[in-house]
């Protein structure tokens, strides 16, 4: 994992019980005064805040436990109501490493640098090789009834990178928000491919044990 450490830069920050990753939508329901300016600024300056997952507390008030890996998200629509609450659709734009955080006026800030990752053949046929294997954990879990969504590998791998890919993946596995985190967190494709090869595992053997 690489980051540049001259590219600092102060954003607004939404902490969520939820996790972000590159190249994933994630919708947002708006309600509490301090997103509401928060969003508000975003929609007007035409720039992004980012995102990172509550790991202790409440995502309502402050007070709360933040990681220090988190996701950029832009705004990609957004729904004003007459009440002042919004419905936002966010991008996840690329992962970032919280330098310091700010004081929460008027909404949380935090400097933050982009943190970009190195990707290389041996990583996409690694990710192609656990991509056959989630496709294959999808089809026996919709075979026991489970709902999941098809998986076509062609069509998810097909001209993405290491990185790409293996984020891609990592959105569409089943998974809580701290194994979501820990996929985020990886230093590199390689171990957020291995990450995932391990949450599989677990699935796989929770799914044997139900069949």
């Amino acid at each position: 994992m690489t980051s540049d450490s001259q590219a600092v830069q102060k954003v607004p920050m939404f902490p969520l019980g939820v996790v972000l990753l590159p190249g994933s939508i994630l919708p947002l329901h708006i309600f509490e005064d301090r997103y509401k300016r928060l969003s508000q600024h975003c929609i007007e300056s035409q720039s992004q805040f980012g995102v990172v997952l509550i790991e202790r507390g409440q995502e309502v008030g402050g007070g709360d436990e933040r990681a220090s890996i988190g996701c950029l998200a832009e705004i990609i629509q957004s729904d004003l109501m007459p009440d002042g609450r919004s419905n936002l659709l966010v991008l996840g734009t690329s992962k970032i490493g919280v330098q310091e955080w700010h004081l929460d006026a008027p909404y949380p800030i935090a400097s933050v640098v982009e943190v970009h990752e190195a990707s290389d053949d041996t990583s996409i046929l690694r990710g192609r090789k656990v991509l056959r294997q989630f496709s294959n954990f999808v089809q026996k879990a919709k075979l026991s009834g489970y709902e999941l969504p098809e998986i076509d590998e062609d069509a998810m791998a097909i001209g993405l990178e290491a990185t790409e890919l293996s984020y891609r993946i990592a959105d569409l596995l089943p998974a809580g928000p701290f194994d979501r985190q820990r996929m985020l967190a990886a230093s590199g494709s390689e171990e957020r491919l291995t990450v995932i090869e391990d949450h599989l595992e677990g699935l796989e053997e929770i799914l044997d044990t139900r069949r």
